[in-house]
């Protein structure tokens, strides 16, 4: 356990917000602390005293990038030391119960919770690794699922970066009844181990595992993961989908060059703020 961090407090513009959060999210793999969203995003990011050097370099030299980019807009950070403690006092204080819609209901471990007749309720530990349920791209992805499922009933899932193993937990309280989630990050390996076992869950392969390492192919491929990844896996995301593919993690801007690359026929595409999902 990380005894100290540090907590950098950040205020970023709306336009490049998305772009700062995706770099932090996919860096930290801890998620981040959203405090307040307009023309200006206020959140915190956080990052253990041992990993704060390196992570530091690393931001910095993104921000010069979206500064270059962007020259007018605002990209600013204050940088504090805290003890672990206040770390999960923050934690417990911020991830609250989130309903996606009226049948789905996120919550924390600690939260008490009755469940109410036809409601799905997915428990999620927060502060591990991207996708508690709080970032538009995986509400986007939960609710494209629960909108589909009763009209295709797919037997098969495959969520590629699963991250905290959401999507996959949703596919299995769904019905799904063989689902692989991979991902290529240990961390969230072992995060999404714990959340399938938090739901008590016991049809979830979770591997250490690319996506071109894969063979099968699954009824549903469902990849929440930045543009720049689905454009690389393009290939491996057609070949392991059998009938439905969903994507997000996606810009709005960026949707174009999704379709001419995966050469797909796009039957939907949902939006939420800067994001978009695509159904292929």
């Amino acid at each position: 356990m990380h005894k100290n961090w540090y907590r950098g407090k950040w205020r970023v513009s709306k336009e490049v917000a998305p772009m700062v959060v995706e770099m932090l999210n996919s860096l930290t793999k801890r998620g981040l602390e959203i405090k307040s969203e307009g023309e200006i995003y206020e959140f915190f990011s956080y990052h253990p005293v041992e990993h704060w050097e390196g992570e530091k370099n690393i931001i910095e030299h993104q921000i010069i990038l979206f500064a270059a980019l962007f020259p007018d807009a605002v990209i600013n950070c204050e940088w504090e030391k805290i003890p672990d403690k206040n770390w999960q006092k923050t934690w417990y204080r911020y991830f609250k119960p989130q309903r996606i819609t009226s049948r789905l209901v996120i919550l924390p471990p600690w939260e008490k919770y009755q469940a109410k007749p036809n409601e799905i309720t997915i428990r999620i530990k927060p502060g591990m690794v991207f996708g508690t349920g709080t970032h538009e791209t995986t509400q986007l992805c939960l609710k494209k699922m629960l909108a589909l499922y009763p009209k295709e009933k797919p037997q098969t899932l495959l969520d590629v970066g699963t991250g905290t193993g959401i999507l996959a937990i949703l596919g299995a309280k769904m019905g799904i009844k063989d689902i692989m989630a991979i991902d290529t990050d240990p961390v969230a390996i072992e995060a999404a181990k714990e959340n399938v076992k938090l739901n008590n869950i016991r049809n979830i392969q979770i591997l250490l595992r690319s996506l071109e390492k894969i063979e099968k192919s699954f009824d549903w491929v469902v990849a929440n993961l930045e543009t720049s990844l689905i454009l690389s896996l393009a290939n491996c995301l057609k070949s392991c989908t059998k009938k439905t593919l969903i994507l997000s993690g996606i810009l709005k801007g960026e949707v174009e060059v999704i379709k001419s690359v995966l050469d797909l026929p796009c039957r939907e595409i949902n939006s939420l703020k800067e994001w978009v999902c695509m159904l292929f």
